[in-house]
């Protein structure tokens, strides 16, 4: 019997370099708050670019090679931006990729996500293992056919799930917003998803501008 083999095909898409932190909508009048100031955070979907979140120059430095970007040739839903997708110049060039949902909905899609992601990965594991019987098998070629990873949660945000040895998804800790970071192996890939939830902030989130109120100063 064949083993069963899966691959996740995933679109990841990018948070930024502390840009933009007061960055007001592209239309539309500032909102009044009775009794101080206000100031917009978060990136119309229109503004916004991967850069906020990682250029590839940053993605070189996390990496340790070089990277580049490359265009995504995959659409995105309603209300997102693009993946962000980066080629990393090792000996075998890598795909890397992270995409972000800051709808107002993101939050209960990332839950559907988690429970998805977990059943699907537990899943082709059973497949895997009634497949082979437990045992080494080859393919034509000779290649040993292994199952694909066990989920795993990792430390990142408020949740995140290392799921079918290709993905993290994590639920951000201080914006709205979910990731999915995707990459060739779980270490580097947990370094990534890192940074990337380290630069997604209030103010570069690509998500519809919102006020909050400016702190007054101390003292008044």
């Amino acid at each position: 019997m064949r083993a069963v083999r899966t691959a996740l095909s995933l679109g990841l898409a990018g948070a930024g370099l502390l840009a933009c932190a007061d960055k007001p909508p592209s239309s539309g009048a500032e909102p009044e708050v009775a009794g101080g100031e206000v100031r917009l955070v978060g990136v119309a979907i229109e503004d916004w670019s991967c850069d906020l979140i990682a250029t590839p120059a940053l993605v070189a430095e996390t990496l340790g090679m070089p990277a580049r970007a490359i265009d995504s040739t995959l659409g995105s839903a309603p209300g997102t931006p693009k993946p962000c997708n980066f080629v990393v110049e090792a000996v075998v060039p890598e795909a890397w990729s992270f995409d972000l949902d800051c709808r107002d909905t993101a939050l209960a899609t990332a839950d559907r996500l988690f429970a998805e992601y977990l059943a699907r990965n537990e899943e082709l594991i059973a497949q895997f293992d009634a497949a082979t019987g437990g045992k080494v098998t080859k393919d034509d070629a000779g290649v040993e056919q292994v199952a694909v990873a066990a989920p795993v949660e990792v430390a990142v945000g408020k949740r995140g799930l290392d799921h079918h040895g290709q993905a993290i998804l994590f639920v951000d800790d201080d914006t709205p917003c979910y990731a999915r970071v995707a990459g060739p192996d779980a270490e580097r890939r947990l370094v990534v998803a890192r940074l990337v939830a380290q630069r997604l902030t209030p103010a570069t989130a690509p998500m519809r501008p919102r006020p909050v109120p400016v702190p007054a100063p101390a003292g008044k």
